[in-house]
């Protein structure tokens, strides 16, 4: 599942943006989370390590499995991509055995940027995975594109 964002800011603004440590909690807050972030700039990469507290109303048949609170680790890592940036990350959720992984990149545009994000989902959980995957994967996307309405509006 991918997601894409236009900005009408640059590549640097967003990166800066994406990668600041306050705006990523000020994020997660105002989008009703907890969040911890730490941020560490290293020459050929940037890596974000985030820890986020989340509620999520789940249908029926996880509500049984999984409490609606959830622990969610993320690492995020940011490369150089000439004048772009592309990246990966991995988030866990603590206490079940769900990983989501995704590759992303920001490039420049005529307008200014695109940050497209593609995710991929791995629940190890017999009978009802796929089920689980699925739901995991539209929660990913619609908060990924929450997350970058966000940005935009804090980049005008």
């Amino acid at each position: 599942m991918a997601v894409s964002h236009e900005f009408s800011a640059s590549v640097d603004s967003v990166y800066e943006l994406l990668t600041d440590p306050d705006f990523l909690v000020e994020r997660s807050v105002a989008l009703g989370e907890d969040c911890e972030a730490e941020v560490e700039d290293y020459e050929d990469e940037t890596v974000i390590k985030l820890k986020r507290r989340v509620t999520r109303e789940l249908p029926a048949f996880l509500a049984k499995m999984f409490n609606p609170v959830q622990t969610i680790n993320m690492t995020e890592t940011w490369r150089p991509d000439g004048d772009d940036w592309e990246g990966d990350f991995e988030m866990t959720v603590e206490g079940q055995p769900v990983v989501i992984r995704g590759e992303f990149t920001l490039k420049s545009s005529k307008k200014g940027s695109v940050y497209t994000v593609s995710h991929s989902c791995k629940a190890k959980i017999p009978l009802v995975g796929g089920k689980v995957e699925k739901f995991v994967l539209s929660q990913t996307s619609s908060g990924a594109e929450d997350e970058l309405n966000y940005a935009a509006s804090r980049l005008i």
